[in-house]
């Protein structure tokens, strides 16, 4: 009996789609299913952050280390300081049109910052910079900045947001065994942009206010007009406040649609008191 070793076809193992074109396969759904886990633990992390109670969250962040404030304001100026108070009175008379939780109390800050912009941060700051103020040029625009971010904290979208980019990064430190980014990541978190259904919820939420503590949502679209006029001067820049939120156009629409009842000669502007003083801006 003889045996023979036969000689086996070189394409056996071979499959019938280029090889770049099975890598490129491979990356797709291996970028897809990443996509998937990071949106799902995003959620989820976003989630049950919003179970935490806000007194706990107060209680974590405090009043000296807050992030993205600082909210060391001794050696603030008189004006600032009454500018300050302002918009903290000005808030509590928005927070009592929203129905805030008693417990759910608000921190007013004023930052001295040319470029437009403000936003919530954790345990209930919310932060207002000179920029946009003296941009500004009504109490009720002023309330409609405001009332928008207040419907931030009552929604508990700053921990939320916090939960869900912390669940991502832990996991991705997991896998890649460096937590450096993490500390960056945190701090400029809550200045980032929240989703986009977020800020319509928060939209709406502010025009509603609005329309409760002045009987019309008139001079709230100057907000939005003002950071477009902001942007196309810097050259397409947007202030953090903008970074992921709906286009200023829709906004704006939205807005003059809310204030369609308006009668300005019979429903005057409230004005931005105390004014700021005159001061360049860029």
């Amino acid at each position: 009996m003889s045996y023979e070793n036969p000689q086996l076809p070189h394409e056996v193992n071979v499959g019938r789609e280029p090889v770049l074109l099975e890598f490129l396969q491979l990356t797709a759904g291996l970028a897809v299913v990443v996509v998937i886990l990071s949106a799902t633990l995003y959620f989820a992390g976003g989630q049950l952050a919003r179970l935490i109670p806000f007194a706990q969250e107060q209680a974590w962040v405090g009043t000296r280390f807050v992030p993205g404030i600082d909210t060391d304001d001794s050696a603030q100026s008189p004006e600032a300081s009454a500018i300050r108070d302002a918009l903290q009175a000005l808030s509590t008379r928005l927070s009592a049109q929203m129905a805030l939780p008693p417990e759910m109390t608000l921190q007013l800050h004023y930052l001295d910052d040319d470029s437009p912009n403000a936003f919530a941060s954790l345990g209930g700051h919310i932060a207002v910079t000179s920029g946009l103020y003296r941009r500004l040029d009504s109490e009720n625009a002023l309330a409609m900045v405001l009332a928008h971010e207040i419907a931030h904290i009552h929604a508990r979208d700053p921990i939320s947001g916090l939960g869900g980019s912390a669940s991502m990064l832990v996991a991705l430190t997991l896998l890649t065994g460096n937590a450096a980014h993490l500390s960056g990541a945190f701090a400029t978190l809550v200045q980032r942009g929240y989703s986009r259904r977020a800020e319509t919820a928060a939209d709406s939420a502010a025009i509603l206010a609005l329309q409760k503590l002045y009987g019309h949502a008139g001079g709230g679209a100057a907000v939005f007009e003002t950071f477009a006029r902001y942007r196309n001067e810097h050259l397409g820049e947007a202030p953090s406040l903008l970074s992921t939120h709906p286009l200023d156009a829709e906004r704006i629409a939205r807005l003059q649609a809310a204030a369609a009842d308006w009668d300005p000669q019979r429903q005057p502007l409230r004005p931005l008191l105390p004014a700021p003083a005159a001061a360049a801006i860029h």
